[in-house]
């Protein structure tokens, strides 16, 4: 070949130089892909028209713990769990008739199989790679227990909410109960006193009625302000060893009227010698009475009651309170605790309470480092009440010359109850 200068050459160098540059090139890019594909955060696997695996990613042996080696040249059903593999093969089937870019679709559970046996939910999607020597598949397999998880966490809390909500619908209809009795009562009392003919003894018995109901409603505001103080944190309890039999025989006497009222029998089992444990005077008052006042109201009339407390270790006294009223359906025994929760909700049978006593019960048997269940065999056949509070050590039983420091309680915005009315009169023991 003569250019027009006379020179002659030829373009077998510069073709092989392109054909050299060319090739480079090509190995560069199949080597960035190969790199890409290894690289993906998600499993990836390549199958031909037969579903057998031709490809793989260090992420498919990393989520299914299988080696390359295993995985290679088998079917790719493998992978899932035996009741699904003839389902996906008819799947795997149409999508090779009609090959488009898609995911398995939201009717089509998908679920791997590991080497070990245990499943984990995937998401699987599809393209199709046509080549030369035929079409193959690519599934991207996605990993999504994490997503099924925050999902399932978002539905319980929006739950949650819900119930939160209907609760609290509840709550005010109860409190305008009661504060409905006592309002008609105490005006009704107020009308007869303004009567000067009212003989004394009627004069006297309409003034104790407006006197009785007033401390009723100051005890439902109280119980109010607490809760208040609860849900900001701002509820202080002081543990330090504490006598439980004096707490015990305090509440008692706080509960007899309601107990000569329905004429029900009060069983008292105390331990012989003086039991410490470490705790609040006030709040153990206030737990005793809310449990034998939820007894004495969830028992029918001259019933029978048992208050028992002991040892049960070098670590732990047991405190129960046993009944042989209305019992607790079984799937309430894990709800009982909840605020807000009462048992003639469900029956409409009105018993009086803002269904906070039990709530609160669980609250502060907690800071106090103890722990509350409820047992019943069903509708009908009673129920009982365990409370377990940590023994006194033996160092701190003696006096010591600076309280020890009060523990605020961290706020609880969903579940802080406050103690039911009239469960609590006077001051408790030291």
């Amino acid at each position: 070949m003569t250019d027009s200068t006379g020179f002659t050459g030829s373009n077998e160098g510069a073709d092989e130089a392109g054909s050299d540059e060319f090739m480079r090139a090509f190995r560069q890019t199949e080597l960035l892909s190969s790199l890409f594909f290894d690289a993906a955060c998600d499993a990836a696997i390549i199958i031909n028209s037969a579903g057998v695996i031709v490809h793989l990613n260090t992420q498919t042996e990393k989520l299914f713990g299988y080696r390359r080696d295993e995985l290679l040249n088998q079917p790719v059903e493998l992978l899932l769990p035996a009741e699904m593999r003839t389902r996906y093969a008819g799947y795997r089937r149409r999508y090779f008739e009609n090959p488009q870019p898609r995911s398995m679709g939201s009717n089509l559970v998908a679920v791997g199989r590991r080497k070990n046996g245990s499943e984990v939910p995937i998401d699987i999607a599809l393209s199709p790679l046509p080549t030369a020597g035929g079409l193959y598949v690519a599934s991207v397999v996605r990993d999504i227990s994490r997503q099924q998880q925050l999902e399932s966490r978002l539905r319980q809390h929006a739950r949650a909410l819900e119930d939160a909500d209907r609760h609290k619908d509840e709550f005010l209809t109860t409190l305008a109960h009661e504060l409905h009795s006592p309002l008609a009562a105490v005006a009704y009392s107020a009308e007869l006193l303004r009567r000067p003919d009212l003989a004394a003894a009627d004069r006297e018995k309409a003034a104790r009625i407006v006197m009785d109901q007033a401390a009723y409603i100051r005890r439902l505001i109280d119980d109010l302000g607490e809760l208040s103080l609860m849900r900001r944190g701002e509820f202080l309890v002081r543990n330090v060893p504490t006598d439980i039999g004096k707490i015990a025989r305090f509440a008692v006497e706080t509960v007899r009227p309601l107990f000569e009222q329905r004429q029900h029998v009060l069983e008292v089992a105390l331990t012989p010698a003086p039991t410490r444990v470490n705790g609040d005077a006030a709040r153990l008052t206030q737990i005793l009475t809310n449990l034998l006042n939820n007894a004495a109201r969830y028992t029918p009339k001259r019933g029978r009651i048992r208050l028992s407390i002991e040892q049960q270790d070098a670590t732990t006294v047991v405190i129960k309170v046993k009944d042989n009223g209305i019992g607790i359906p079984t799937d309430m025994l894990t709800r009982i605790f909840d605020l807000f929760t009462r048992l003639d909700a469900a029956r409409d049978k009105y018993r009086g309470g803002l269904g906070i006593g039990l709530a609160y019960v669980r609250r502060l048997t907690e800071i106090q480092g103890g722990s509350v269940q409820a047992f019943s065999d069903g509708e009908g056949c009673g129920s009982e009440f365990v409370v377990r509070l940590p023994l006194a050590r033996r160092a701190n039983a003696a006096v010591s010359p600076r309280p020890p420091p009060a523990h605020r309680m961290a706020p609880d915005p969903t579940a802080i109850p406050a103690v039911q009315p009239g469960t609590v009169g006077g001051a408790p023991p030291g």
